[in-house]
């Protein structure tokens, strides 16, 4: 029995087998533990069987001569007992006590190596064990797959994201298409996993169960036996988040149209690519202005012009082709842009939106607000670049429509 920090190892061999307990009793019941730097080995001629075990035990009278050493070991803190038991009575001790401590002397080093790699051991399988609850349990993907697609690898967070168990993914011919189904994005997954892959993570996009495409980033990682762990973060909903405030950042609340900042960077980015030589690149301005949008607040009130706001861009947007933009400005004033369109389309374009308004008014209750507009109309060619002096002239135009009784569209003069 060796004892290293208050663990107790034990080993027995022979006919009569004796367990931990029996060697602890045997040493609390004799009283030698009381008594532990007064000796260092006690010889027993006969009767010793009575002593180790209970009158009622099958090998109390199986043991008759036995000898008990201590074990010493102060450099690896081990202290222990070696017992040899002797089925008949002995006669002489000396040769006997000799021959144990030379075979004790033997086996100390040997027995203290034995429990330290026994706790070695044990502090390994703890080891493996947190190892494991962390692979099976952290918030991030790690998998790995050998070289014949065959799944070795896939912890708690991979099946909770993607919704497979890696025997599941294994009854498959080809895993990996149940997360990337287009053959061109499957050839690229495979071809960044290789035997020298790259740390950095990379976006990529696989399918889960459901069918609902993610966002995730991995990173490839070769191990000492060149397998690749791949380990992946899901950034779905914070791309999701960002889009949303991408999206906020450059619509207007309330008509879900660009705001002004947007609208005014498209113009300004527009203006820049546009070149006098190049019609491609010619386009329209529109400058609209809700007609008498102050009395409709004063009659029915804000949330009805803001209905009306909401009622003008919608008819806008259903006309609109996919390339215009929208935005507003401020207020009841928008700017829209109009890609590849000359003056007279924009203003045959106005006049479809004004047909369409009166048509299809806005109700408030029971009651019909048909609504009306003033525009102006800029076509710009690229031989003006100052945004300002287009806004300026845009905005003139749209003051004559006003001043000459609203509800019309004025191009401006085609001096650019």
């Amino acid at each position: 029995m060796v004892e290293q920090d208050g663990d107790f190892q034990h080993e027995s061999a022979g006919q009569i087998p004796c367990t931990l307990g029996d060697a602890q009793t045997f040493l609390e019941q004799s009283q030698l533990r009381r008594h532990q730097h007064a000796w260092r080995i006690i010889c027993w001629r006969r009767q010793v069987g009575t002593i180790l075990f209970s009158p009622t035990h099958h090998a109390a009278d199986k043991f008759h001569g036995g000898i008990l050493c201590k074990l010493i070991s102060s450099a690896n803190g081990v202290d222990g007992y070696f017992f040899l038991a002797f089925a008949q009575p002995l006669s002489s001790m000396d040769v006997i006590k000799s021959v144990v401590i030379i075979l004790v002397e033997k086996l100390k080093d040997y027995l203290a190596g034995i429990i330290v790699k026994e706790r070695m051991a044990r502090e390994m399988h703890r080891i493996v064990a947190q190892y494991k609850a962390l692979f099976d349990r952290a918030p991030v993907l790690m998998n790995s797959f050998d070289k014949s697609n065959r799944c070795i690898l896939w912890n708690g967070e991979c099946e909770r994201l993607f919704g497979w168990t890696i025997e599941e993914l294994n009854c498959q011919p080809d895993p990996l298409a149940l997360f990337f189904p287009d053959d061109e994005v499957r050839h690229r997954v495979r071809a960044s996993v290789s035997a020298s892959p790259a740390v950095d993570m990379y976006e990529w996009h696989p399918v889960r169960r459901t069918g609902e495409v993610l966002t995730v980033l991995w990173s490839n990682i070769l191990l000492p036996d060149k397998s690749i762990l791949s380990i992946g973060l899901d950034i779905t909903e914070r791309k999701k988040a960002e889009q949303q405030l991408a999206v906020k950042a450059t619509t207007d609340d309330l008509t879900g149209c660009f705001n002004r900042f947007s609208i005014l960077r498209q113009f300004r980015e527009a203006i820049a690519t546009c070149e006098p030589g190049d019609p491609r690149n010619h386009f329209s301005i529109l400058m609209l202005d809700l007609d008498h949008f102050k009395n409709i607040n004063d009659r029915w009130g804000h949330l009805t012009g803001d209905a009306a706001l909401l009622h003008f861009c919608e008819k806008i947007r259903e006309l609109s082709m996919p390339h215009y933009a929208l935005g507003r400005l401020g207020g009841e004033e928008f700017l829209m842009l109009l890609p590849q369109t000359d003056s007279q389309t924009a203003l045959r374009f106005s006049q479809k939106i004004r047909a369409v308004l009166a048509d299809k008014p806005l109700f408030n209750g029971g009651e019909k607000i048909t609504l009306s507009f003033s525009a102006g109309v800029v076509f710009v060619t690229g031989r003006v670049s100052d945004t300002s002096v287009l806004l300026t002239l845009a905005d003139d135009a749209l003051y004559d429509a006003k001043r000459t009784g609203r509800s019309r569209t004025v191009v401006a003069e085609a001096i650019l």
